[in-house]
């Protein structure tokens, strides 16, 4: 982390000794971030487990071959298997069903069965001694930070576009990843030009004149000295700034700023100005810190203004409001209904539009839509404003189940969407919306084959190729969204198909070419799994019309799972998905929890997935059981102190 010495909006260098506070205020927050855990020696994997994968894994995913990415080789002690939890999830659900050792292999004996899944179980069985996972700093993203910016200065101006603050660059999972803290020092220069952008037009436009009045409550009078002033403006800004309350020496460090300026002669509100700016560049403002009391390694629950902060930045990427602090400062949110209350007013709230933004719509992927380009020539009615229609109405969806509280399941199967008119045009639906009337709500039939979000052109279009559907990106899509089981990563010649052999015809179709090719002992694992979800919506094209073949088209909509058999079509599709329902909703249950937290979620959460998934259950599988169950989840109220060398 880097504090570069220059004003970029002035091109002048600071002053020394504002450096020298910027530097004193965060000397020991910087350290505590760079401090690493330590951990200890892990025994190694015991009860028989190593020498079960030696014997009947290893030939496939071990030193010589990693059939599907899985490597056992590395797996040599306690330490190594939880750090690769994901990898053991998979093994407990492939081995309880059957799908391994694949169908060519000894199938393991009830005894091998037993002690691995006992291993498993015992391994990673967190419920005697919870654990809140590893403690992390947050960093504000960039549409964090400017949202924060807008509610601490409390008028509308985000300048992280004009100082040129970059998105984050998401590999997988949300954007608010803890993983990716990276307070360099080229961002920590468009961080000081932000200040200077904002400070600028919150001191100098006449729009910001409400927004000046509140900052400044009070100003030097005959009455209120100029010292008493500043502190009484900075310890509120602070306090705001900071989200939590500051303290006397913490003022007086900032203050001394504004004293200097008032010194030399300079107006109140240039010296406040001076003032507020190393509070908008420092890490407690860029940061989400927390305190860490207690012994090394010991859990403990956050306090109610880190509660207070948890809570607002999972629910409306930004700082709490006045009324949030305020039930901190009472001690409100340490009482259980008194916390639901503020979770379900906060629900309500217009900001909670940020869960459908920076969570729901990131979850299915939605961005990805941004990226498809039909072909012009093969699908002519494919303009810029059908694909924003498509975007919208995943945005309305998602959203609509949020304000209204609806059941989480109707994500599967829905009997409404929202459309215009375009949009409506392009689903055939008998009631086409006015040309000049937004997106509403419309009631869907059987037969307008649409309902969930895996009937919506959005999803449909961003897994299809320039001129053609994909049934593989189809499949791996509901494997990796819906079902929280992401497929390995395919093979280098993936996306190459081999010229067929000799003795073989050539594939008449495409899915006949798909089948040749998923042959290949590489891939037939993991096509056998994708492919047949992807499969069952071939009735709709590559940018998600309706096609039944009776242009004279064959459609093969026919998928076969293990353990479920042959089903055809979307309808079809359905009943696999609701036999899968449980599985679809913890996922559901791990992917907001993991977006609260600003992590991946791990084995020590699983005991929480579990139970935010039964309530869900228990309550119709409301969103607002949803959001109400992980803020209650013992990850989200507690945290694990540092282990230091």
């Amino acid at each position: 982390m880097s504090i570069r010495p220059r004003n970029l909006a002035s091109g002048q260098s600071r002053p020394v000794w504002v450096l020298i506070v910027l530097v004193m205020t965060n000397l020991a927050f910087i350290q505590s971030v760079f401090t690493q855990p330590v951990i200890a020696q892990q025994p190694d994997i015991g009860n028989g487990v190593k020498q079960l994968l030696q014997d009947r894994c290893m030939a496939c995913h071990g030193n010589d071959l990693q059939s599907g990415s899985v490597d056992f080789a590395k797996i040599s002690t306690q330490a190594v298997a939880k750090e690769n939890y994901p990898l053991w999830k998979k093994v407990v659900a492939q081995v309880s069903t059957g799908s391994m050792p694949p169908e060519t292999e000894k199938p393991l004996t009830a005894d091998e069965k037993q002690r691995l899944l006992q291993w498993v179980g015992e391994t990673f069985d967190t419920r005697q001694n919870p654990d809140p996972g590893p403690p992390l700093t947050r960093q504000l993203t960039r549409h964090e930070y400017g949202q924060t910016l807008r509610d601490l200065l409390r008028f509308w101006f985000d300048p992280t576009h004009e100082a040129g603050i970059p998105d984050e660059s998401v590999v997988e999972g949300f954007a608010n990843r803890a993983g990716g803290l990276v307070l360099e020092s080229s961002l920590m220069e468009k961080y000081f030009t932000a200040a200077d952008l904002a400070l600028e037009k919150l001191f100098t436009d006449n729009g910001a004149a409400g927004a000046r009045k509140r900052l400044l409550f009070v100003t030097p009078s005959e009455t209120v000295p100029a010292a008493s002033a500043v502190r009484q403006v900075v310890q509120s800004f602070l306090r705001r700034a900071f989200r939590r309350p500051v303290t006397d020496d913490e003022v007086e460090k900032y203050s001394v700023i504004a004293d200097r300026a008032l010194a030399a002669g300079e107006g109140f509100e240039i010296a406040i100005r001076k003032t507020l700016k190393p509070a908008l560049v420092s890490p407690h403002f860029l940061l989400r810190v927390e305190s860490q009391p207690g012994e090394a390694a010991s859990v403990h629950r956050v306090n109610d203004h880190e509660l207070a902060v948890r809570l607002s930045y999972f629910l409306w990427s930004s700082m709490p409001d006045d009324a949030l602090f305020e039930a901190a400062d009472r001690g409100d949110l340490s009482e259980p209904d008194l916390l639901e209350q503020q979770v379900r007013r906060m629900l309500a709230h217009g900001k909670a539009d940020a869960l459908t933004s920076q969570f729901l719509t990131h979850w299915l992927q939605l961005p990805h839509l941004r990226k498809a380009l039909p072909s012009q020539n093969q699908f002519p009615t494919f303009t810029r404003s059908l694909r924003d229609a498509m975007e919208r109405e995943t945005w309305l969806f998602c959203d609509h189940m949020r304000k209204e509280d609806r059941s989480v399941l109707e994500l599967l199967d829905a009997d409404y969407t929202f459309v215009n008119a375009e949009l409506a045009r392009h689903y055939q639906l008998a009631e086409v919306p006015p040309k000049d009337k937004d997106f509403q709500k419309v009631q869907l039939k059987p037969e307008d084959h649409r309902g969930g979000v895996i009937g919506m052109s959005s999803i449909l279009t961003m897994t299809s190729h320039t001129d053609r559907t994909k049934p593989t990106a189809r499949g791996k899509w509901m494997l990796e969204v819906l079902l929280g089981e992401p497929p390995p990563p395919p093979p280098a010649n993936a996306g190459s198909f081999a010229p067929p052999e000799k003795d073989r015809p050539e594939p008449k179709s495409f899915r006949e070419k798909l089948a040749q090719h998923a042959t290949n002992a590489n891939c037939i694992g993991c096509h056998k799994r994708v492919d047949p979800f992807g499969f069952a919506l071939e009735n709709y094209d590559a940018i998600g019309s309706w096609r039944d073949g009776s242009s004279g088209a064959t459609i093969d909509n026919v998928g076969q799972l293990p353990g479920f058999g042959e089903f055809r079509g979307v309808e079809g599709l359905r009943r696999v998905l609701r036999s899968k329902q449980s599985q679809i909703v913890s996922n559901l249950a791990a992917q907001t929890l993991s977006y609260a937290l600003g992590r991946d979620v791990s084995y020590y959460d699983e005991p929480s997935i579990a139970a935010i998934t039964r309530a869900l259950e228990r309550d119709e599988y409301r969103f607002s059981t949803l959001i109400v169950q992980v803020v209650n989840s013992h990850p989200f109220l507690h945290r694990r102190a540092t282990t230091t060398p």
